[in-house]
């Protein structure tokens, strides 16, 4: 299982967040659970007894000045790994698909003027009925990007990867493709974005009744909803956290659905 953080993180506040001289345009949100926090790269330093990030940024996740990253405390600030450190409070972060994403989407981008700003979200361990609406994960998410659009930027999409709380009861996992279904819908309502592009990740690990999960993930059916298959990525030792490369693939990957479908 994964280690609790020795870090204290900021806590969030309500003031608004801080106009930045280049603020963002293109806004991405990033949900879910552990592997879209990122667990690439933490490792267990035996000799303290904790875990830790070693710290190894491949160069698809290097930081951009034009890729920007909401604080917890709602403020902008020059995306950099781990982008979840102060979110996904309760665990130790590492290297996730996010940045990998957006240096893939920056690329491609036609404008210099363009600049990127990621909303990080997903907390580890979390099943999807702890986001459903009036959650407090639900709230938060809704919240940060409502304010993620105050400087007039636009959101592009929600990339969510998450389902692998949801293997091990059979009704979790039958209820899996409704509960989404209902997250999807009720996210485009409460943002006022009825064909906000969702990119979700079917996931590689879990064990349990993973394939009910798979099935749902694979097989939503509403428009403007694609998804990324994890299948086949490498996985740590602990076979339910994707390694930092696999993490860059999936990052790519993501992109690339992005760009095929939604621009």
């Amino acid at each position: 299982m994964e280690g609790r953080s020795t870090t204290t993180s900021a806590a969030e506040s309500p003031e608004i967040q801080s106009h930045p001289p280049n603020p963002p345009n293109q806004i991405f949100i990033l949900s879910g659970q552990s592997n879209m926090a990122g667990r690439g790269g933490v490792i267990k330093d035996h000799h303290n007894n904790r875990w830790v990030w070693d710290k190894i940024v491949p160069s698809e996740c290097a930081p951009d000045s034009s890729i920007l990253r909401l604080k917890a405390d709602l403020r902008w600030e020059e995306a950099r790994e781990p982008l979840h450190a102060d979110i996904d409070t309760g665990k130790v972060c590492g290297v996730g698909p996010g940045m990998a994403f957006a240096n893939a989407v920056k690329k491609r981008s036609n404008s210099d003027s363009d600049v990127i700003g990621l909303v990080p979200c997903a907390a580890g361990g979390t099943a999807i009925k702890e986001w459903e609406r009036g959650s407090r994960l639900y709230e938060s998410m809704v919240k940060r990007a409502e304010e993620s659009r105050r400087c007039g930027g636009e959101i592009k999409a929600m990339l969510w990867y998450q389902g692998e709380s949801d293997v091990l009861d059979i009704h979790d996992a039958e209820s899996y493709g409704s509960n989404m279904t209902r997250l999807v819908k009720n996210l485009r309502h409460d943002l006022n974005l009825p064909s906000l592009p969702i990119i979700q990740v079917a996931i590689a690990s879990g064990g349990g009744y993973i394939d009910k999960v798979r099935e749902a993930q694979l097989g939503l059916k509403l428009s403007n909803v694609v998804c990324v298959d994890a299948k086949g990525l490498q996985l740590k030792p602990d076979n339910l956290h994707l390694t930092t490369e696999a993490q860059v693939q999936l990052g790519l990957s993501l992109a690339q659905a992005y760009l095929s479908n939604f621009c």
